[in-house]
């Protein structure tokens, strides 16, 4: 970040500093400024395009890594806006909207929001997925929330490196 600099005249507007985040930062920022937020991340051994192609393949991936979601089903899209349908184990729905762009998912749901984040690395790609319950006494189930996060994360590491 550039330091802010004076204003060489009265009646001049000083610059401000700029920060430049990547994906995963953001996200780190993001979930800060939540309550109850659980952020996790890993570096997957992979190219990002190996590990994002696999991650945003919402339909497939969810459903593979979250025990409790039957089906996720993107039920509209419009650029990088979407809209999904996520049925649970015990039939519960839940409709979901967000943003799902190549290295940033954020999707917010009537109980749940969820985000992922990647950026590339030297040795890898940067992972990140963060999670939280948008109900009353959400903070009771955060180490819930943690071992759903955690276990997504191994699962994604698993199938990239099936691939």
């Amino acid at each position: 970040m550039e330091p802010m600099t004076e204003p060489t005249s009265p009646g001049s507007t000083p610059t401000w500093p700029e920060a430049n985040l990547d994906a995963v930062s953001r996200l780190h920022a993001l979930a800060a400024g939540i309550g109850g937020a659980t952020l996790m991340e890993t570096v997957i051994p992979a190219p990002f395009a190996v590990v994002w192609n696999l991650a945003a393949d919402l339909e497939r991936a969810v459903p593979e890594s979250e025990w409790h979601v039957r089906s996720l089903r993107i039920t509209r899209r419009d650029g990088d806006r979407v809209e999904a349908l996520v049925i649970g184990l015990a039939g519960a729905r839940d409709h979901f909207v967000g943003v799902l762009r190549p290295g940033w998912c954020l999707l917010q749901g009537r109980l749940l929001w969820i985000g992922m984040a990647a950026t590339s690395e030297t040795h890898g790609t940067r992972f990140a997925l963060a999670a939280g319950l948008r109900v009353p006494g959400a903070a009771a189930l955060t180490p819930l929330v943690r071992r759903g996060v955690a276990r997504s994360l191994r699962r994604l590491a698993e199938r990239v490196a099936d691939e």
